[in-house]
């Protein structure tokens, strides 16, 4: 099978994937009338609160991604383009399968800008690597708390994992070409600790902005959920979206939605409505990048 059939089968794969997962939650899951009702109770003064939100999440990233351009051809890439990048990788998301489509975007964009294939690969994967490992990091330190186990015994673990894990994609990457090029990726950054650091605490910030996002969409329908239940929930929920084939977490974050939230008494119709108006204020959002993408301000 040829590369473009691939893709094409990915896609569908991704799609039937999405559309299966909602069509389950709509016919076993959610009575539609609750449904209905739910939107009917939104409390509209909440929506320019997540709004701001999501464009702060976007700023806050986009400064992030500009700290780990320590490379001499990339460092005077100016912010506002950056911004303007982050907006428009946001609006591909919306058409590109996973969550992560638009990192594709912006990699192929920073790197025709500076001429360098391997600087937009290694900063928008070091970009998005560094809020994984503090998205992980919020959640063990919140599921310390919500399951009473030791904080220091769950990061010790968890920082004991993240070394593995980078041992074992060089390990990797000696074998397989793409892990490679990830190892390479993170590697760059050894000599520049300061820069990393910063990465990381921008991360701190960029993942609490994106959980009071979804936190901001339940009290939107009246519902105020356990605020360090939200801080293992939301981190857990987003952690998947990365990894399971879906359009922009289509399908999978409802589903999780509903699974995680019952778990604190929240109604699977009620989880499901607030998925959407989160759904639907991501997409509102990124129609800024779809007029920067547009008048042409990310060439």
């Amino acid at each position: 099978m040829d590369k473009k059939n691939n893709e094409k089968l990915k896609t569908i794969v991704k799609i039937f994937i999405s559309l299966s997962l909602i069509l389950y939650i709509l016919l076993k899951k959610v009575n539609r009338a609750e449904l209905v009702d739910n939107f009917r109770l939104l409390n509209w003064e909440f929506i320019p609160i997540i709004f701001s939100l999501i464009i702060a999440h976007y700023i806050v990233s986009s400064l992030r991604w500009k700290s780990l351009l320590v490379h001499e051809k990339a460092r005077g890439t100016p912010i506002k383009y950056l911004i303007s990048l982050y907006f428009t990788g946001a609006f591909f998301n919306n058409f590109m399968p996973t969550s992560v489509g638009g990192d594709v975007y912006k990699m192929y964009k920073l790197a025709k800008r500076v001429d360098d294939p391997g600087i937009g690969f290694s900063s928008v994967f070091s970009e998005r690597f560094t809020g994984i490992i503090m998205l992980a990091l919020i959640a063990v330190l919140s599921m310390s708390k919500t399951l009473k186990f030791g904080v220091l015994i769950l990061v010790f673990w968890f920082i004991l994992g993240v070394y593995i894990g980078i041992y074992m994609l060089k390990f990797i990457g000696k074998k397989i070409r793409f892990f490679g090029k990830l190892y390479d990726a993170l590697v760059v950054y050894k000599n520049y600790p300061k820069v990393l650091g910063l990465a990381l605490l921008t991360s701190v910030v960029v993942q609490i902005l994106a959980i009071f996002v979804q936190y901001f969409t339940f009290m939107a329908i009246g519902v105020r959920i356990p605020l360090l239940y939200s801080f293992l929930a939301f981190p857990v929920i987003t952690l998947i979206g990365f990894f399971i084939p879906s359009l922009n977490g289509l399908g999978v974050q409802d589903a999780l939605y509903v699974s995680m939230f019952s778990i604190v008494g929240v109604p699977a119709a009620t989880a499901l409505s607030a998925s959407i108006i989160y759904h639907l204020s991501r997409l509102g959002v990124s129609l800024i990048g779809g007029v920067l993408y547009a008048l042409g301000k990310d060439a």
